[in-house]
């Protein structure tokens, strides 16, 4: 999938701040600010990003370009696009087009919006027609730094200029889901997205308006700018759960590796969807042990593991990352049959899914079907719970309860 990111502006309300850097790449909670944006798209699976680059284009390029350090540790197609003179962020986007997707999101590099990504990109219909884009909005209590959105439904019914006076409403939050086609409505730049070519989709019913409730940040004035610095790193951290995968999310047919032998358990692709709808992390850590024993190899969990995320993208969900252990003491493949501290009970699976990502231990859950799953998760420092055939979903349920005071 692909993510563009507008990362062009000079951002003159920062003042010498920006003298040598675009705003998007002022250092905030210890990286570059838009990293934080992009390691998000990467846990959402977006592996195709453009940069929409003008001002200091050259610092963008050193430290994000196809050649860079971040392009090759991310496995990402990563292409910068330099505007020739400053053209607006619509101008920016239609300058652009031969490299657009014919579907893409587009987020303002200098915004973090902690949403699920996936639900955005939902490709929605109205009427007989598809919208030409979709539209991420937050209700703020106070909008006098922003425009106002006003909606009809689903749909956007106008755009409205910031209100003279403090007051609540619903604002663009910098991430769409767009159509190839919305170029044809850029006729002339510079221009911008948000004060000329999404006011016209509107009066055309074009764009449909999503609202989230997730934490919302950009660095535009100074006060944001050390605000972010001072929050970012404690909203990155979050709760985990950890599942078990035959018998817990899916009908355990017996060393299942197959697509066609796979099947989800009633109710937990949507309970998926849930946790990331809450911004909780979704690992699953599994024991493979018919690699050791010779039934399948390696590429075929890897093959099942991916096309179990392709599939819950159908719906706006995804796993954020698979452990599996391919070890068996009695097994009979020479270079997988051994003992070994990822096998669980043991929680070396967990225990490096802990040090790679920014997980709160203290909020966090190991769900499996089986005393081993318990073990593992004890040993983790983990809260755990057992769960019975097709009881998964409603653990969820009871878990997701107890962050409702939050």
């Amino acid at each position: 999938m692909q993510a563009v990111v507008l990362i062009g502006g000079m951002g003159s309300r920062l003042g010498d701040r920006v003298k040598d850097c675009p705003k998007p790449l002022l250092p905030v909670a210890g990286r570059p600010f838009v990293e934080h944006v992009l390691l998000n798209l990467r846990r959402f699976s977006f592996d195709d990003i453009v940069f929409l680059a003008g001002y200091r284009a050259s610092v963008v390029q050193s430290l994000y370009g196809p050649e860079s350090a971040f392009a090759r540790q991310s496995g990402a197609r990563i292409r910068v696009i330099v505007e020739r003179a400053p053209l607006g962020t619509a101008g920016a986007l239609a300058a652009a087009a031969q490299a657009l997707a014919p579907r893409f999101l587009l987020l303002n590099g200098d915004s973090f919006f902690d949403i699920n990504y996936l639900d955005l990109c939902r490709d929605v219909t109205l009427g007989d027609s598809s919208a030409t884009g979709q539209i991420a909005l937050r209700r703020v209590p106070d909008a006098s730094r922003y425009g106002l959105i006003d909606l009809d439904g689903e749909t956007v019914a106008a755009f409205r200029e910031k209100p003279t006076t403090p007051m609540p409403g619903l604002i663009n939050a910098g991430a769409y889901w767009l159509d190839r086609s919305i170029v044809s409505a850029i006729t002339r730049w510079p221009s911008s997205l948000e004060q000329d070519v999404f006011p016209q989709l509107a009066r055309q019913r074009l764009l449909i308006g999503r609202v989230y409730d997730g934490f919302f940040i950009d660095i535009g004035i100074p006060a944001d700018l050390e605000r972010a610095d001072e929050v970012l790193s404690d909203q990155l951290r979050r709760p985990a759960v950890f599942f078990d995968r035959d018998g817990t999310l899916n009908v355990d047919a017996g060393y299942t590796h197959t697509i066609d032998a796979f099947r989800w358990l009633d109710g937990v692709p949507a309970m998926i969807k849930r946790l990331n709808d809450r911004g909780i992390f979704v690992f699953v850590v599994t024991n493979q042990a018919g690699v050791a024993r010779g039934f399948y190899d390696e590429s075929a969990v890897i093959e099942l593991h991916r096309w179990m995320n392709e599939d819950l993208r159908r719906i706006g969900a995804h796993i954020d990352a698979f452990r599996y252990c391919p070890h068996h003491p009695n097994g009979i493949v020479p270079a997988y049959s051994r003992a070994c501290d990822c096998r669980k009970p043991g929680s070396r699976m967990i225990e490096e899914l802990l040090e790679q990502w920014t997980v709160r231990r203290e909020r966090s859950l190991m769900v499996g079907d089986t005393p081993t799953d318990m073990a593992a998760g004890e040993a983790a420092g983990l809260a755990t719970r057992l769960v019975s055939l097709g009881g998964t979903a409603a653990a969820i349920e009871e878990y997701l309860a107890t962050f409702d005071d939050d």
